[in-house]
């Protein structure tokens, strides 16, 4: 069946004759038979009792003229979505645990009550994990840090980060690796753009982390330098969100590894509707801080 041959029968349905249904159809009326003919044919069913030049539907073309009516439904949907390019359906979204948890409920909801026929679903990762679900079409759009320069993508900053060392209350200053000495670092699993950088850190003087413990959550971090397993590295946005009681020390590190931006980042060919709304929330939600 082609959609031309449903558009048929649904005139014919509706308007109860051929000639009426070629009229509205803007094709002769040996057209419009030929088709019902046809279709006919295809399915192999009698879709029409024909009595005194008159038509009269089967229960056959009954259904067949209901499931026609959703099918072009969806059809002029897609259409009108396509052409007009308005904002809607799935939008697959990657972040960071930091962004997602701290930068993106604000943008999120504001993109959630200005398009609600977007169905939004948020991914966690790595920057590595983000960067491959970007490429292989499993995400639409991705919050990363330090993602590889690559032409099939494009790009916009989104939030700047500021990445610092927490370490048990009382700790001594940490300027250097060295103030660190001998103990555990707790960081992400490899692929965290922020676990890459403090040990890009640790090399720019000439050391390497003695140890690196691998935690699944910032909470988990956070929890592990209160309980004496070592110092950790978050984004000081974070800390708002993991409750410490004052039995940690943070220490900001004077260094440009120390200093992120998180970036939007999407394919170069797939700037959607959805896409284009996200900026927009993203702007407005810089604005609003801006003013702040």
């Amino acid at each position: 069946m082609e959609l031309t041959d449903l558009r048929t029968l649904v005139s014919v349905m509706e308007t109860g004759s051929i000639t009426a249904a070629a009229k509205e159809l803007n094709r002769v009326p040996s057209g419009v038979t030929t088709r019902i003919l046809q279709l006919e044919e295809a399915l192999g069913v009698q879709l029409f009792l024909r009595e005194k030049k008159r038509l009269h539907p089967t229960d056959k073309a009954q259904t067949l003229y209901d499931y026609a009516l959703k099918i072009l439904a969806m059809v002029d949907e897609a259409e009108n979505r396509v052409r007009s390019m308005a904002p809607g359906g799935k939008f697959r979204i990657g972040a960071l645990e930091s962004a997602a948890a701290v930068r993106l409920p604000e943008v999120l909801a504001r993109l959630h009550a200005g398009y609600p026929q977007i169905s939004l679903e948020l991914s966690i990762g790595t920057s590595r994990s983000l960067y491959e679900d970007i490429l292989e079409n499993r995400l639409d759009a991705a919050f990363v840090v330090d993602m590889p320069q690559d032409e099939r993508l494009a790009r916009m900053d989104a939030f700047a980060e500021e990445l610092v060392v927490i370490a048990p209350e009382g700790h001594a200053a940490i300027h250097y690796p060295d103030d660190i000495g001998r103990k555990t670092v707790l960081a992400f699993q490899g692929g965290c753009a922020y676990r890459n950088r403090l040990v890009s850190w640790f090399r720019a003087f000439g050391r390497e982390p003695e140890r690196i413990a691998e935690l699944a959550s910032y909470h988990a971090i956070v929890g592990g330098v209160i309980a004496g397993m070592g110092v950790g590295v978050v984004p000081e946005s974070v800390l708002h969100l993991c409750r410490s009681d004052g039995t940690l020390s943070v220490h900001p590190l004077e260094h440009p590894l120390c200093k992120a931006t998180t970036e939007l980042v999407w394919r170069k060919s797939m700037l959607s509707a959805n896409m284009t709304a996200l900026h927009q929330c993203l702007h407005r939600q810089e604005a609003q801080n801006g003013q702040a």
